[in-house]
């Protein structure tokens, strides 16, 4: 019994630094405090990683061997901002790490548009050396054209995840605009939002090699973290939230769809089809809308009695 109190403590222990780390952020080391630095490139000197005046790097002399490590370093994402480590933050703290980001504080990550570009190229190699193979859209038509299209997104793995992943901006940023951690959330900040996700993405496809249920179960997770993390509201308050801006993106993947097959449609049976559609597509973009701003008033109304309390 006093094993078993043992290993939960410890485990509890284990929880309070995980969160500690996960809240307490990344912290910037002056590796040459005290000692005077001569900037090659400008001449200033100084004590710091940094030259004020130009920006190079400290410690930056004659071309060496260590030079084209350091390149080679840079191209692959390796140097101060380490693509890694970023990863490993993204993993561990995602909203955390995206708040951080969109806030202003840009050296904590590796730029999220260059590190989606080299994820999907790590992904693109793994897949051709093992041949696996996975589609971001996997949605199929008899029709020539409209599967030339679906190939051709499938073939740009990275461009495929953002854009669908662009489908949750604008639902996100109606639904938690008022955030209690992050309030006055805009659109440009949602971009980055979902280039973050769109990389995450990529590294939980490898789950679906295995199985594609429990990958989509490990994203959703993971959103919701995120979500969470980033926004600050609890658990129930993020859930119902991420719920609706599912429920968004999955309203315009339909009305795609539906798109699609009313085009298909034979000549003779295509003026039943479109008024099919025309009354699903009506259907889905009122109960969407209301859904949508609904949502919205009660965030707006939550934010003000919250501001007006404090």
């Amino acid at each position: 019994m006093m094993k078993d109190q043992e290993i939960a403590v410890t485990i509890k222990e284990y929880y309070r630094r995980f969160r500690r780390w996960q809240q307490s952020g990344p912290h910037y080391v002056n590796r040459h405090e005290g000692s005077v630095q001569h900037c090659h490139n400008c001449g200033t000197e100084f004590a710091d990683n940094f030259c004020p005046r130009c920006g190079q790097r400290a410690g930056v002399g004659r071309v060496g061997w260590d030079s084209i490590k350091e390149n080679i370093a840079i191209l692959w994402g390796l140097d101060s901002r380490s693509l890694t480590y970023t990863l490993v933050q993204l993993l561990g703290r995602p909203g955390y790490l995206v708040r951080e980001y969109i806030s202003g504080r840009r050296q904590v990550s590796f730029p999220p548009i260059k590190m989606l570009v080299i994820v999907c190229l790590f992904v693109v190699i793994f897949e051709t050396v093992f041949h696996l193979h996975k589609d971001v859209v996997s949605l199929t038509f008899n029709d020539q054209s409209v599967s030339k299209v679906i190939e051709w997104i499938n073939s740009q793995k990275s461009w495929a995840t953002l854009l669908v992943n662009s489908l949750f901006i604008l639902p996100t940023w109606l639904v938690f605009r008022y955030a209690p951690a992050y309030p006055r959330h805009t659109l440009p900040e949602g971009f980055f939002l979902q280039v973050f996700l769109s990389v995450l993405a990529l590294i939980l496809g490898f789950v679906g090699y295995v199985s594609e249920t429990v990958e989509t179960i490990i994203d959703l997770i993971f959103m919701y973290i995120t979500y969470r993390q980033l926004f600050g509201y609890g658990r129930w308050g993020t859930l119902w939230r991420l719920v609706v801006v599912e429920l968004s993106q999955m309203a315009v993947v339909a009305i795609f769809v539906a798109t699609v097959i009313v085009y298909l449609y034979e000549e003779n049976d295509r003026d039943t089809m479109i008024i099919a559609f025309q009354i699903i597509l009506v259907s889905v973009i009122v109960l969407t809308t209301v859904m949508l701003y609904v949502t919205h008033i009660i965030n707006k109304r939550t934010f003000n009695r919250e501001l007006m309390g404090s």
